[in-house]
């Protein structure tokens, strides 16, 4: 018993009070169980909130995304400024023409089709700054919808079409110097396969043609197999029934064709075209180009020259005109004149040494390089 200021406290022997003295969240189990809970709602509600924390940072960078690419397919804008074809003098028919775009964004452009009077495009090339078709090596760059053409911001480029099929020439010497029985056959890889500057991939519809010879001979298909995939060349030997020898070598000839649209395009000068450009962002320009209208007086005078009377021509063009833009070169044709440098103009004089018998032409080039001929338009000027 201890007593202090006459209250009296009974306190248990020590072993008693091990027993008594038990504090929450110790040594009770029921306690222990509503912290760890506590503690795991708090864990899960922080990863809840982690992974939602998550799942918004990725809607709003995808959001964020699609807003850059919304912005980028709105500020996309290319203008076609030019189409200058190169015509055949004979036929009147187009060529090939350079088709000139100019990329108005601050961001680079990338084409993925060309359509020319609703005729896409199959394969085409670009002239490079001087004005050359552009190469890689010995062998020109030919584009695609496998490949695109990439203008730069604020930068033009020019573009080569052909309408006649683009056609790559190359060739490479088979060494038969390893061929040491040549009643075996002989496999040797390609040291210049055509098929790795143009893969088949990229250009499917193109046609590879090979020839095989050397000095004396041609060698046929049945002397030689070719596998352009693997690279490869393997050369028949005389019990496959092949007659090439070991003591020369030999040439392939590679000839690549390929064609420009996906059906033959025919285009005379005097006729109105339609070009449509389609970018990686699947946006779509356009441009009609119409060719100049050639209108043309010849007035007939004489004069005295060199104490004789001789007749000289006044060649007008002033009432020629373009719908769609301005003239910007005047070119005279008169058949007894040689000197057809003089003769570029709107009104000119011609001095020709015989005035019978005269045909008179003229040739118009607009601002976007359309050209018309008064001889394909309405029939050239005679003068009997």
């Amino acid at each position: 018993m201890i007593c202090r200021e006459g209250i009296y406290l009974h306190v248990p022997s020590t072993s008693k009070m091990a027993g008594m003295m038990r504090f929450p969240g110790i040594n009770d189990d029921k306690a222990v169980t509503v912290v760890f809970g506590t503690l795991m709602l708090i864990l899960i509600t922080i990863t809840v909130a982690s992974g939602i924390a998550v799942m918004v940072s990725a809607m709003q960078k995808d959001a964020m995304e699609r807003e850059e690419y919304r912005i980028a397919v709105s500020n996309e804008d290319i203008k076609i400024v030019s189409i200058q074809p190169t015509i055949n003098k004979n036929t009147s028919q187009w060529e090939s023409a350079k088709l000139t775009l100019l990329n108005l964004n601050t961001k680079d452009s990338s084409i993925k089709g060309i359509s020319f009077n609703n005729v896409y495009a199959t394969n085409f090339m670009v002239y490079n700054s001087s004005n050359f078709i552009e190469k890689e090596g010995s062998y020109p760059v030919v584009y695609n919808y496998n490949r695109m053409i990439k203008i730069p911001a604020q930068k033009t480029v020019s573009i080569c079409l052909n309408f006649s099929n683009i056609t790559i020439l190359s060739r490479e010497e088979i060494n038969t110097s390893g061929w040491n029985n040549t009643s075996q056959n002989y496999t040797i890889p390609l040291n210049n396969n055509i098929r790795e500057i143009y893969s088949l991939s990229a250009f499917p519809e193109s046609i590879v043609k090979t020839q095989l010879f050397n000095n004396t001979r041609n060698a046929t298909l049945s002397d030689f197999d070719l596998d352009l995939t693997e690279g490869t060349i393997t050369l028949f030997g005389s019990l496959a029934g092949g007659a090439l020898v070991n003591n020369t070598n030999y040439v392939l000839n590679y000839n690549l064709s390929m064609e420009p649209f996906m059906k033959p395009v025919s285009v005379k000068d005097n006729q109105p075209v339609q070009v449509k450009i389609m970018t990686s962002y699947i946006n779509t320009f356009e441009k009609f180009f119409t060719p100049p209208v050639p209108m043309t007086k010849v007035n007939y005078y004489t004069e005295y020259r060199n104490g004789t009377l001789q007749p000289y021509l006044i060649l007008d063009a002033s009432g020629s005109f373009d719908t769609d833009g301005y003239i910007v070169s005047y070119k005279w044709s008169v058949n007894s004149t040689n000197d057809s440098s003089a003769l570029s103009g709107i009104i000119v004089r011609s001095n020709p040494t015989n005035t019978s018998n005269l045909t008179v032409d003229l040739e118009l080039t607009d601002d976007t390089g359309m050209v018309s001929r008064l001889s394909d338009v309405s029939g050239a000027i005679v003068i009997k």
